[in-house]
């Protein structure tokens, strides 16, 4: 029996269309990473996406944040085979008309252990300044762009969460894929992992100089030697020894594995959804004309009740989210921005052209 192949129905997805928009790549130098404890670069790609008219003059501004261990020049490589990037699914959406247009800027703030959380640390240096000192002012002077929002999956949905309510008068707008949010859920159930880890490699640094010498095989988030890494990672920014720069604290004991309440408190005043239960936070959160939070209901982290319980929060204080649930997992997140885009772009003021399209796997 011969198979006919029904390739009249195939979506872009398979050859996806060029880009119509551009993307410039700039090298940016920056000051407040200058001296960081761990000698991380200073210069780094900075790539920017241009929409096909070439106009930016009051655009909107999309800053894409990326999720731990990436880095902004890798949603503009060539889309994966059946899976689109998030700039290609952005360029697609202009194209179609159910987005208006808008300039795209994804900084890299990857650091020695993976990843800063776009915060400031004395461990790692200072990526919130970078991000809000450096390159949003670069980015708007140079493409005389409009409101701006921020957005991301993961660590770089925590990024976009915690970026926004730090600074409502920057951002107007931000959206959350899968964001890290109500730690006792998302990094709780990895400390155990991370312990008997560390306690195999010999300790913490061991286990640093095993992984920071050379590669190692499985690098992923299924290997528990990676989760111990990650949690580091998390530590040197949630939890740094502001009188020794460039180290930090886990908040387990080495020893017996017991959480170290004084620690952990620290991680937990860093959470989303302890953020917004505070005056500050929860008036900048006020602020904001909109506020965009989804999870996969087979989040491997537990991250889609992060968002559901983030999302509460705000309405028990009376502040409306746009909570969304999908069939999915952490890893399937590319298709939601064909969601969360149209949204934050509309929450700019910016609305689409056309009705939003249907969801593209």
């Amino acid at each position: 029996m011969s198979i006919r192949v029904p390739s009249e129905v195939k979506s872009d997805m398979v050859f996806p269309t060029p880009l119509r928009g551009r993307v410039e790549r700039e090298r940016f130098t920056s000051d407040v990473l200058k001296g960081n404890p761990w000698a991380d670069p200073v210069e780094r790609e900075l790539p920017v996406y241009v929409p096909p008219s070439g106009a930016t003059k009051g655009r909107p501004l999309l800053v894409l944040l990326s999720g731990y261990t990436g880095s902004g020049w890798l949603h503009f490589q060539r889309p994966r085979f059946l899976a689109n990037s998030i700039v290609g699914r952005l360029d697609r959406l202009i194209r179609i008309g159910a987005a208006p247009e808008a300039v795209l800027v994804a900084p890299d703030c990857l650091t020695t252990l993976g990843g800063s959380q776009y915060r400031n640390s004395s461990a790692t240096g200072r990526y919130e300044d970078y991000v809000i000192q450096e390159i949003l002012p670069w980015a708007r002077s140079k493409y005389g762009t409009g409101p701006v929002a921020a957005l991301g999956t993961s660590s770089g949905g925590y990024g976009a969460l915690y970026l926004a309510l730090r600074h409502p008068d920057v951002f107007r707008a931000t959206g959350s894929n899968a964001g890290d949010a109500y730690f006792e859920y998302s990094y709780l159930p990895e400390f155990p992992i991370a312990f008997r880890e560390i306690r195999k490699a010999g300790g913490p640094e061991a286990l640093l100089q095993k992984l920071l010498s050379g590669p190692i095989s499985g690098f992923g988030p299924a290997n528990p030697i990676v989760k111990a890494f990650e949690q580091m990672a998390y530590a040197s920014c949630y939890s740094p020894v502001d009188s020794e720069p460039g180290r930090f604290e886990l908040p387990f004991d080495l020893d017996d594995g017991a959480l170290r309440d004084d620690v952990w408190g620290r991680w937990l005043e860093c959470d989303p959804v302890r953020m917004i239960q505070t005056d500050r936070y929860r008036d900048a959160l006020r602020r904001l004309a909109y506020v965009y939070v989804d999870g996969g209901i087979h989040d491997e982290f537990g991250l889609d009740i992060g968002a559901r319980v983030f999302a509460a929060t705000a309405s028990r204080q009376g502040i409306r989210i746009d909570f969304q649930e999908f069939d999915g997992g952490h890893f399937d997140s590319g298709p939601r921005y064909d969601v969360m885009i149209p949204r934050l772009l509309e929450g700019l003021g910016f609305p689409p052209p056309s009705p939003p399209p249907a969801v593209v796997k």
